[in-house]
């Protein structure tokens, strides 16, 4: 694909209805793109360039336009003959895809019309509409924090994903994966039938006059229910028609749901109707909580950081807030334990909460004395107890790692869901070795969630090596073998960190380790506790690294945990020169604590190798910042995993310290930076992708920019870290957060 179409593609829209309009506008205000606009009907095209709605319009497709992407916003039993007519215009690389709310259909009229499927065509569907309808009726504002679903095929481009990914966002939508079937399958019960429904119950009530005069006492509630009934008939048609085994599969199923509440009423059977509205409540709440959870995380998210060069030594003193590794274990032996636990300084970001309120979900009391002290009344290693609802977890992976070992020996079928970040993320990982143990984990078809954790009453020790070094799935095979009540030995490629063996030891587990192997010994049970957390070393790791660039600098920071499986960040920053110093050290809650004193310090090259990576992914991001501003050149090797974090942290970081100057290069799996010792960066306008981590790595490379920095999609790093405008005033770091 070339660069011209990486920079600003040209994209035609056929279909200038409410979506093809829509995007269109959206596109060309967010100027990510010149918009191209036709439609069948005479005069929609004109209307729409005088609206200003797209740049150009194209009459007809003889001779071909000049196109990069084509988006197909037409009705789906018109697709195959629009892309007949389109064919002789495609070339090898142009990008095709629609916003057609059936997928199955649109596959097999593409099958038709062009043969052999090109690499470019990607389905898509925007999960978004509005009541009025054509060309009008278009809003910029449609697709804003919304989904749109992309159906790739197995021949698809990454290249097209990675185009309509790009063109997407930038109208504010939320890109997810789905496979063909399974989309059809979610939108028939979810979209398709409501619309059945609605449709069919305005039609029943409005056939005779006697029917038609009830409107005039009907309340809100009808409104809602009805609303969608209002929605183009001619669209629906062709929706039904092309998506036909799905919707009878769902409507067949509620039919027979219907009849039972049918029979429930004609014999007066009370218990049937509560359970059924009792289940649908619970259920509708839980679907509440996802949608203001998406609400709020599209809102913070959509936040910038408006970050100046440091004028001034930064200097003063902070304490970290609660280690968040830690805070997720501690709650979950307490919730475990056969007492009543005290957890003192408990992490307050997102990821934590998401631990907390799925133990709440689970039966588990849990009283917040303040936002880091809570007291937890366990339940016993299998005392959880069934949820009524899937238990959503937001984005919190080690959330839900942890928690699928725990629940894999509970006795009863549960759900674990996450937001589109988490639901890309491999779950496999944790699948393989909990069902050598005999659990029992289904997952998606690409390995994610959702996971759907089983009930198994029969468990086996289990011997396994980890093919990566990863503390959350060493965690959630040790959390299984302890409410299983079996034994495990494992063996890690480079250690991870240690935070679960050290909580389980201190609660009179039985460790053992020999060179790289792990055995585990469960106890019958888990003693009540009381446990203070450490300070968090990722955000103590961020101001140790600006302190270290900005010039004249000296910090504290205060109880920080410093147990040596995540020291690999102080390690080499140490190697590279920098000014490290280690006081009051002591153990909390079973861990290693110390306040560490920095000072600014050049730096010199460093190679780190991949035995390092257990210790240090999630500082890699701020080590490449000090890398590129030392001198010599650094080589960071086992680095791929870090494209499998919240995103693809490698290729942000790249872009992003591109973008500022950074001489940065891939070389296979290794990172190589080439250092610009004295030379500041250039500062610019950079995408974290809602990434807290990369965001934090940007605001320290920000401290020695030649000018400001503004930090896009950055509003995460506020719920992973609570309390960050107070200590980067407190350490005088220049940030202003705008929506």
């Amino acid at each position: 694909m070339t660069d011209r179409v990486k920079q600003k593609p040209r994209v035609l829209i056929i279909g200038l209805g409410l979506i093809g309009a829509s995007f269109a506008k959206a596109l060309r205000l967010a100027q990510s793109a010149r918009v191209m606009g036709m439609d069948a009907h005479p005069g929609v095209a004109d209307q729409a360039l005088d609206l200003g709605i797209i740049d150009e319009k194209v009459e007809q497709l003889s001779p071909c336009p000049e196109f990069d992407v084509v988006i197909l916003a037409v009705p789906v039993l018109a697709m195959e003959t629009v892309l007949k007519q389109l064919k002789p215009c495609l070339k090898s690389d142009t990008v095709i895809s629609d916003v057609g709310s059936v997928k199955g259909s649109v596959v097999k009229a593409a099958e038709a019309a062009l043969g052999e499927l090109p690499s470019g065509f990607v389905p898509g569907h925007p999960i978004a509409g509005a009541e009025r309808s054509g060309v009008t009726a278009a809003k910029a504002d449609l697709f804003d924090r919304h989904l749109l679903i992309l159906t790739p095929l197995p021949g698809s481009s990454e290249l097209a994903i990675s185009l309509l990914t790009r063109l997407w966002q930038s109208v504010g939508a939320e890109v997810v994966r789905m496979p063909v079937q399974r989309h059809d399958e979610v939108l028939a019960a979810t979209s398709h039938l409501p619309h059945l429904l609605a449709f069919s119950l305005v039609d029943t009530l409005s056939r005779d006059s006697e029917h038609r005069e009830i409107f005039r006492y009907a309340a809100g509630g009808f409104r809602d229910f009805t609303r969608i009934a209002a929605s183009d008939p001619t669209m629906w048609h062709d929706v039904f028609l092309a998506n036909r085994d799905a919707t009878l599969a769902i409507l067949n199923r509620f039919q027979q749901d219907l009849s039972q509440l049918a029979s429930a009423i004609e014999q007066g059977d009370g218990e049937t109707l509560l359970g059924v509205f009792g289940r649908a409540k619970s259920a509708r709440d839980y679907f509440t909580q996802i949608l203001q959870s998406r609400q709020r995380i599209s809102d913070d998210v959509r936040k910038s950081l408006i970050v100046a060069p440091a004028t001034r030594a930064l200097s003063s003193w902070v304490q970290p807030p609660g280690d968040r590794s830690i805070s997720h274990r501690a709650i979950i032996l307490a919730a475990l334990s056969d007492g009543q636990c005290m957890v003192r300084g408990f992490g307050e970001g997102d990821d934590n909460r998401a631990t907390l309120e799925a133990l709440r979900k689970l039966g588990v009391s849990i009283e917040e004395e303040s936002s880091t002290q809570l007291r937890v009344q366990g339940v016993g290693l299998t005392g959880l107890k069934k949820p009524d609802s899937p238990i959503y977890l937001a984005n919190s992976a080690t959330s839900m790692r942890l928690l699928a070992g725990v629940l894999a020996a509970q006795g009863f079928d549960c759900e674990l869901m996450g937001d589109a970040s988490l639901s890309q993320r491999p779950m496999d990982r944790i699948q393989t070795p909990l069902q050598q143990m005999g659990a029992a984990l289904d997952l998606s078809a690409q390995g994610t969630a959702p996971i759907m954790v089983r009930a198994r009453a029969s468990f086996t020790s289990l011997v396994y090596r980890l093919p990566m070094a990863s503390a959350q799935v060493k965690s959630a095979i040790l959390l299984a073998s302890l409410c299983a009540g079996v034994p495990v030995r494992l063996q890690e490629p480079v250690p991870s960190r240690d935070h679960t063996e050290r909580l389980l030891a201190d609660l009179g587990c039985s460790f053992v380790r020999q060179e790289e192997e792990l055995q585990f010994e469960p106890g019958p049970s888990i003693p009540a506790f009381d446990i203070d957390i450490p300070g968090d070393f990722s955000v103590a790791a961020v101001h140790m690294a600006a302190a270290t660039l900005v010039p004249g600098s000296q910090i504290n920071l205060l109880q920080v945990g410093v147990n040596p499986t995540r020291l690999g960040f102080l390690d080499v920053l140490k190697d590279m020169g920098g000014k490290i110093a280690l006081h009051h050290q002591r153990k909390v809650g079973g861990e290693p604590v110390a306040d560490i004193q920095v000072r600014y310090a050049p730096l010199k090259a460093s190679q780190v190798s991949a035995q390092f990576s257990g210790r240090t992914i999630d500082e890699f991001p701020l080590l490449f910042v000090l890398a590129a501003l030392a001198e010599g050149q650094s080589r960071f090797s086992g680095v791929r995993e870090l494209r499998y974090k919240e995103t693809d942290r490698l290729k942000t970081m790249l872009e992003g310290l591109h973008t500022l100057g950074a001489r940065i290069e891939l070389d296979g799996d290794d990172v190589l930076i080439e250092g610009r010792a004295g030379e500041p960066f250039n500062g610019g306008i950079l995408d974290c992708a809602g990434d807290h981590r990369v965001a934090l790595a940007f605001l320290v490379a920000a401290q020695v920019a030649s000018r400001p920095v503004i930090i896009r999609h950055a509003g995460r790093l506020l719920g992973a870290y609570p309390c960050f405008t107070e200590d980067a005033a407190r350490l005088g770091y220049a940030v202003t957060i705008e929506d």
